[in-house]
This record gives structure tokens, C-alpha cells and sequence, in this order.
């Protein structure tokens, strides 16, 4: 195979600097050149193999960490970039946040362009230039503030990094949060991700909209035990707003 047509793949995303941020899929990954970014590349697919897309004791239920990504990385749908800043710290938050717009629109994009919905596509972000320790203070907030525009739209947007802090929805001890790099992951939304709209760290007023995209996305393929579960912590939070 071609290295050179594999190291500047087709799908890339230009991002507010101007940098040409390439999309790989993990079969490209590995065919790439070992390098700097190449290596952080390949270290993200072998975390995604081996700790994502495995069982774990720690998890509280059976099947992998992620049921999504083994599937989505077979079909070639999930896409791996890093990304360079200009800024450091908590002064990288604007640009690592209009990076990430920038990836949501064009994920969009191509996907109205194909004229159809690939349920497996999902996009992570690399940014190594920021430090495990400045994660929480940048790429935790970051999520917090892009994600209701991302729900709106049926989407997810998931922050990783070495020191989240971030417990298991089933065992509060385990934290699959936790990547080798920091980075952020863009995927549709799922059954299952009422778990985590209905959080109560999140505001009632956001836990609104939240649910209320939830059910208007998925509204008829849900389960009915989904079903209640959200209408009914959509209420719950609708109660709180009104009691505050």
C-alpha cells in the first residue's frame, strides 16, 4: 500500500488556525510511519483495543468497556486525528473549543452529504500538547460547555484523560474515563446514553434539553423501559426547575 497516500488521507478537517487536521481510521493508523504523531496515533488505537473494546471486571456489567468501539473500528467508522495548539493551559480551552465545533460540523456535513446516518461514525481528537494535569482544568470544562450543542444535534461528545476522576455508572471505584492522551471523542447518540443525560452533576435545566433531544432522536426505537426512564428523570428535573 502507499504510505504516502495513507499519511494524507482524503477526510481531513481544516480547523480555525488554518492546520489540516487528517482523519485516520485504525487501519490506517497502523499502516503509518513510526513519528511523533503517528506513535501517539498508534498508542490511542492499542488503548481503544485493549482497554475500551475488552470486558473488565470493573465495570459492574458484562461485554467490553465500550460495546461501540470494536464494532466501529472493524467497520473503518471511527477516526482518530491529533491536534496542535498555539495555546497552553487554561488559555487553550477557546481554541481546543473551536476545534471541536469545527470536527461536530464537518461530521455533520459529510454525513448529509452521503445522504445517510453511519450509526458507528465517531471522530477522537487527540491533544497531547495538553499536560494529565491540566486536563481537568481544560479538557473536562470544554465538554461540559460544548455538549448541550452537541445533544441537541443526537450526538455525544466524551472527554478521556489520564486523571479523570470520573467514576463507572455501576462501580464508582473503576474510571473508564481515563486515556493514555488527553482527548475528546464525538459519536451519535444511544439507547443507553440516558444514564447519562439524567446525571445529576448536570444542571436541571440542561438535564431538560438533554432528555428532551433524547427522546425526540430516539423517541421511537427506544425500548419502553428506556422510555419511562427518561420521561420520567425529564420530569423529575422539570420539577426541580419549578421548585427552584
Amino acid at each position: 500500500m502507499d504510505v504516502e497516500k495513507i499519511e494524507v488521507p482524503v477526510d481531513f478537517v481544516t480547523t480555525p488556525s488554518g492546520y489540516r487536521a487528517n482523519l485516520y481510521n485504525a487501519d490506517e493508523v497502523r499502516a503509518l510511519q513510526s513519528g511523533v504523531e503517528n506513535d501517539l496515533l498508534a498508542k490511542t488505537v492499542d488503548w481503544c483495543v485493549h482497554f475500551l473494546g475488552r470486558p473488565s471486571s470493573l465495570v459492574g456489567r458484562t461485554g467490553n468497556v465500550c460495546p461501540f468501539v470494536p464494532e466501529a473500528m472493524m467497520r473503518g467508522s471511527l477516526k482518530f486525528s491529533v491536534l496542535p495548539l498555539r495555546n497552553r493551559g487554561i488559555a487553550a480551552r477557546a481554541e481546543i473549543e473551536a476545534i471541536v465545533n469545527a470536527f461536530r460540523d464537518h461530521f455533520l456535513e459529510k454525513e448529509k452529504a452521503d445522504g445517510k446516518i453511519d450509526i458507528f461514525g465517531s471522530m477522537i481528537m487527540l491533544f497531547p500538547d495538553v499536560t494529565p494535569e491540566e486536563a481537568t482544568d481544560v479538557i473536562d470544562p470544554s465538554q461540559r460547555k460544548l455538549k448541550p450543542t452537541f445533544v441537541k444535534e443526537g450526538l455525544m461528545l466524551g472527554e478521556f484523560h489520564p486523571l479523570s476522576t470520573t467514576p463507572g455508572l455501576r462501580n464508582p471505584a473503576f474510571r473508564p474515563l481515563r486515556s493514555p492522551i488527553p482527548l475528546l471523542a464525538i459519536r451519535h447518540m444511544v439507547e443507553s446514553d440516558v444514564d447519562f443525560l439524567m446525571a445529576p452533576n448536570d444542571p436541571p435545566a440542561t438535564r431538560v434539553k438533554s432528555l428532551k433531544a433524547y427522546l425526540q432522536f430516539l423517541g421511537p426505537s427506544l425500548s419502553v423501559a428506556s422510555q419511562i426512564k427518561a420521561k420520567e428523570a425529564l420530569r423529575l428535573a422539570e420539577e426541580a426547575i419549578a421548585q427552584a
